[in-house]
């Protein structure tokens, strides 16, 4: 009997400490990119116009910002001659869209969610976050030279898959296009592109229903498009649906 509970006791000592090993061998949660990738293409309206009842998408579920608010930076270098007071500018009023509803006067959310006061930065295309190392915890905006040709905007996104935070968000806007701060006819909207990728920095993803064409998170963009600037109703729910 004495060997019997001996046995019993090395087994489950063993046990306790494999169990512990299994533990700390997960280690920290890791952490998952996401790439969005923003084309252009002109919409495409169904038969009748757009559904009022709204289009959103979550990304994975529900990934978020935990901590308010978040900031914002911007490089406003840029090959179109874009004054820096204007991007910046712009740059304010798509982060304050989602927010308080700053432009539509919508009413926004509960969290004052990005920082109002978007700061300079002088980080560049090589900067922004593509790989795990160049994570730096800043949420930074640049102009720069995507690879591939039709592409308006990219956006990188790095969120904490076990809390399923955001933690990082950096968007590039593409040089083979020209830009405009003022809806020009023939060149991209900054403010209309700028509110779209925000919209991704906040946990939204894109929606690709023809439907869904007026929603500022419709996965297409054209140029002198000024539409996206004003939330619509499924972006309105979606941010909702986050922050309250």
């Amino acid at each position: 009997m004495k060997r019997y509970f001996a046995t019993v006791m090395v087994l489950l000592i063993v046990f306790s400490v494999l169990s512990v090993v299994s533990v700390w061998a997960q280690g920290p949660p890791e952490l998952q990119r996401i790439v969005f990738i923003h084309p252009a293409k002109p919409p495409k309206p169904p038969p009748g116009g757009g559904d009022e009842n709204g289009y959103f998408k979550l990304i994975n579920g529900g990934v978020k910002w935990k901590t308010f608010p978040v900031p914002v930076e911007m490089n406003p270098t840029n090959p179109s001659g874009l004054d820096s007071s204007a991007v910046l500018n712009a740059i304010n009023v798509s982060a304050e869209e989602w927010d308080d509803g700053a432009y539509s006067e919508w009413g926004g959310v509960s969290p004052n969610l990005f920082q109002v006061s978007v700061e300079f930065s002088t980080k560049t295309y090589n900067d922004l976050a593509w790989t795990s190392d160049k994570l730096d915890g800043d949420n930074t905006l640049v102009w720069g030279n995507y690879p591939t040709s039709g592409v308006i905007a990219v956006t990188i996104l790095w969120y904490n898959v076990a809390t399923k935070t955001i933690v990082e968000f950096d968007i590039v806007f593409d040089t083979d296009y020209t830009w405009s701060a003022s809806g020009e006819a023939g060149k991209m909207d900054l403010q209309n592109i700028a509110t779209h990728e925000l919209g991704h920095g906040a946990g939204l993803g894109d929606v690709y229903q023809d439907a869904a064409y007026r929603e500022t998170m419709y996965g297409y963009a054209s140029l002198g498009e000024i539409s996206k600037r004003d939330l619509y109703t499924g972006d309105k729910q979606g941010i909702t649906k986050l922050y309250g």
